[in-house]
């Protein structure tokens, strides 16, 4: 899902997946002017634990 500001541009961007093993991957990207500036990734593993880890200044995951 993404969210764009009144101009039209993308200013963040949220994306859920689930890889085979049952792990829920959950991102949320930040952008300025096209570039993005943090993204958030979070894995909830079958388990119900919970791993996040925060990108400054850069994109690691689609």
């Amino acid at each position: 899902m993404q969210m764009r500001n009144n101009k039209g541009e993308v200013v963040a961007e949220q994306n859920v997946g689930i890889t085979k093993e049952g792990n829920v991957v959950s991102t949320n990207t930040m952008y300025d002017n096209g570039q993005p500036v943090v993204q958030n990734i979070s894995v909830r593993d079958t388990q119900g634990n919970v791993r996040s880890e925060s990108i400054l200044g850069g994109k690691l995951l689609p």
